[in-house]
């Protein structure tokens, strides 16, 4: 009988340690992986964008020192997650043209419908062949800015698993799909957790495709793992705090047992890399931030309200210490008068009080702020939106394509 390890991370969002004043994460994989036989090794999405850190290495970095650190674990696959298209696909292709591993997706295609990345590979183990089929969410039109995705296709995760699934599961004796995408209901009872927009499918990856043995999701930074319809599945949580395992027991080129399970790193010892110089980093967040376009993103990101966000400077380290998770913005719906108070203390750009009324005259008043200026029975939402990355992202973005109208023009 042979036996074949899949360890998976998932959401890891660049952050080396799985809490702030940790030393246990995803730099505790390899002291797990040691205890397998040649583990095969899968991130599953969203590991290049998420801390501080890695907006410092996605701004000032062609390849992200993510990259070199998971060519040193050694991991076999990644696939990209929501935010690694943060930054643009040009920007993602090149950090995958810096992996030594494959990077795998079947659903995303370009305008011409042509494949980005590879639909899947099959990894060999002794005489054993592992298939692994990346898929991520088909909802990035939904949860994506445009602009970011615009020159791309994200197919239906179902369809195009349809497709792939049949033609990699006659090649293989174990079939693995990569998700990055959650779970929509109680994988025990099948009950619904949530609204069925399409962003997270696993249940119903797991119930309505046949010829899968294992999945790997995450999206949510929820921990979840088990066994559903024949299935064995792991969603390994956030920021390296559990790792994934899925161990199948093979006979006779048939599966005869799975295990899922999760690992903790809160105990295991992690290893030591140095990625980039600290004291680079310090001077970086030292830098004079452009905040001349962040009332326009403002207006992008939470549309139809008044905004009195309170920046605490204009370097880069004044705008993150600015937004504290997790909610980083909420909206708050008032009365004339309850506004009419906040405005002597403090003015909300496009709102005065001439002769005693306010300007724009109306019955209510919605207003996001950073900080907790209303009463909380008049908070209408929070936002968790990583507002340092994304607008960091965003003027990046912008720039980078106003030198892309400019070369077009000389040439």
């Amino acid at each position: 009988m042979d036996k074949v390890t899949i360890l998976s991370t998932t959401d890891v969002h660049g952050f080396l340690t799985a809490a702030a004043n940790g030393e246990n994460g995803l730099c505790s994989l390899p002291a797990i992986a040691e205890k397998y036989h040649e583990p095969i090794l899968i991130d599953n999405g969203d590991f290049l964008v998420g801390s501080p850190e890695t907006t410092f290495f996605n701004t000032t970095m062609a390849i992200s020192p993510l990259i070199e650190l998971a060519n040193t674990i050694g991991f076999d696959v990644m696939v990209p997650g929501n935010h690694d298209f943060d930054y643009g696909i040009d920007f993602l292709k090149r950090q995958v043209a810096a992996f030594n591993g494959q990077y795998l997706c079947a659903n995303v295609l370009d305008l011409a419908d042509e494949l980005i990345f590879e639909p899947y590979t099959i990894i060999e183990r002794g005489e054993l062949k592992v298939g692994v089929i990346g898929v991520i969410t088909g909802a990035m039109p939904q949860i994506t800015d445009y602009d970011q995705i615009k020159d791309l296709k994200f197919i239906n995760v179902l369809e195009s698993l349809n497709r792939w699934v049949p033609l990699v599961r006659e090649q293989v004796d174990v079939l693995i799909v990569s998700y990055h995408g959650g779970i929509e209901r109680d994988m025990d009872t099948g009950q619904p957790t949530q609204y069925d927009t399409g962003e997270d499918q696993t249940y119903r990856i797991i119930s309505e495709i046949v010829g899968i043995d294992g999945v790997v999701c995450g999206h949510q930074h929820r921990i979840n793992a088990g066994i559903v319809n024949n299935t064995a599945f792991v969603q390994p949580g956030y920021r390296g705090n559990y790792i994934g395992e899925l161990t199948f027991s093979i006979q006779e080129n048939q599966v005869t047992d799975k295990k899922a399970q999760l690992i903790s790193t809160e105990k295991v010892t992690p290893a030591s890399y140095s990625l980039y110089d600290q004291s680079d980093y310090k001077k970086w967040l030292e830098k004079k931030l452009d905040l001349s376009c962040f009332p326009q993103y403002l207006a992008k990101k939470v549309p139809g309200t008044f905004y009195a966000v309170n920046v605490k400077g204009t370097t880069i380290g004044s705008f993150l210490s600015s937004f504290r998770p997790p909610y980083t913005l909420s909206t708050y719906h008032v009365s004339q008068s309850e506004l009419k108070e906040l405005l002597l203390r403090q003015p909300i750009e496009g709102l005065t009080i001439v002769n005693g009324q306010l300007i724009p005259d109306q019955s209510s008043y919605r207003v996001t702020t950073n900080e907790p200026i209303f009463p909380s029975y008049r908070l209408e939402t929070n936002y968790i939106y990583n507002l340092f990355d994304e607008y960091i992202a965003w003027i990046n973005m912008n720039q980078y394509r106003n030198e892309v109208k400019q070369d077009e023009a000389t040439t």
